[in-house]
């Protein structure tokens, strides 16, 4: 079947986000397709201000989890349940691909990548066309070339080297974080006021010690096995359309970190553009009421793990985590 569009010029058009969960992600989507603001609960998926008529040039797409589809992780009840070690020790997720591709019978085993591959790009290109076409039936002004898709999948991080091959064209961001903020943050969220905790998509905080030890050494598994892909991806992926950017370095000078980016994408990067984005993104201009411990928007401070972390829990993390965070910049 024909599709109704180009289907290398809308690949070109793909930019994914990919990393780990609590590592400005939605933050920075909103910061690329300023002045869409995320919103699950009207169709699209965002919405623009009131009365807000420009063009559009890029377009968020908010947790797509095609990776969750394509690479479904594997968890069980051990502390370990969700990682596994390859050859050489490294940690990586444990997805049924990665579990079972030696299986040809299973549905995207290696042995039939040939059939499976193309139709998994096509079924992604034609559901994220449809954004578009949504967008354009919604009343946003279109312009003739299409706009940029900035997509944020680092949910799906677990299947990042799976899916990035598919999209060769596409633009990877490969946004990294110290991964013991990560664990601090998600600490605070699963706490019996954490914002996760309150929506029933964690835990309600901590009966032991050990059980928060637990939690971290797990946690801090899941962080390492994320960053591994997440890096294999962007070793495999064009240098010209991979770009990887620190959180740490993007909440130092939000404006020159994002005009980089946006510089790169070809979108308008000039600094009164970049320094106005950035000022109505800060942290500071969300409301006292949602910002804070147990908050989604907690602090904005790096480096807040070793306040949050106790010596023994943050020597959890250092242990399982340090080559990884070497290799990502970060002292041990």
């Amino acid at each position: 079947m024909t599709l109704p569009f180009d289907d290398e010029d809308l690949e070109s058009r793909l930019v994914l986000i990919w990393g780990s969960p609590r590592s400005g992600s939605t933050w920075l989507l909103e910061m690329l397709c300023h002045p869409f603001r995320m919103d699950p609960d009207v169709d699209l998926g965002f919405r623009p201000p009131p009365e807000w008529d420009g063009d559009v040039l890029t377009l968020p797409v908010n947790e797509f989890q095609i990776a969750a589809h394509l690479a479904p992780g594997i968890y069980g009840d051990s502390t370990r349940g969700g990682t596994i070690e390859d050859e050489d020790g490294a940690i990586l997720p444990r997805t049924l691909n990665r579990v079972t591709e030696y299986f040809s019978s299973y549905a995207f085993s290696t042995a039939y990548a040939d059939v499976w591959r193309p139709e998994a790009r096509r079924l992604t290109l034609v559901r994220l066309y449809a954004v578009i076409e949504r967008a354009r039936a919604a009343g946003f002004r279109i312009p003739e070339e299409l706009p940029l898709l900035v997509i944020k999948e680092v949910n799906g991080s677990h299947g990042a080297d799976l899916v990035m091959p598919l999209f060769p064209r596409s633009r990877m961001i490969f946004l990294v974080r110290d991964g013991r903020d990560v664990v601090d943050s998600l600490v605070d969220a699963n706490s019996p006021s954490g914002w996760l905790a309150k929506r029933k998509w964690g835990r309600a905080g901590f009966d032991t010690a050990e059980e928060r030890r637990e939690f971290i050494e797990e946690s801090s598994r899941h962080w390492t096995a994320r960053m591994n892909v997440c890096s294999r991806a962007y070793d495999g992926h064009d240098p010209a359309l991979r770009a990887k950017i620190r959180y740490e370095d993007l909440l130092a000078d939000t404006a020159a970190s994002l005009g980089e980016l946006e510089g790169w994408l070809g979108l308008p990067s000039g600094p009164k553009r970049m320094e106005s984005i950035a000022r109505k993104h800060s942290f500071a201009t969300v409301a006292q009421g949602g910002r804070g411990p147990g908050k989604l928007h907690r602090a904005a401070s790096p480096g807040g793990w070793r306040e949050g972390l106790e010596p023994a829990e943050q020597e959890i993390a250092r242990e399982i985590m340090s080559d990884t965070l070497a290799q990502l910049g970060y002292e041990k």
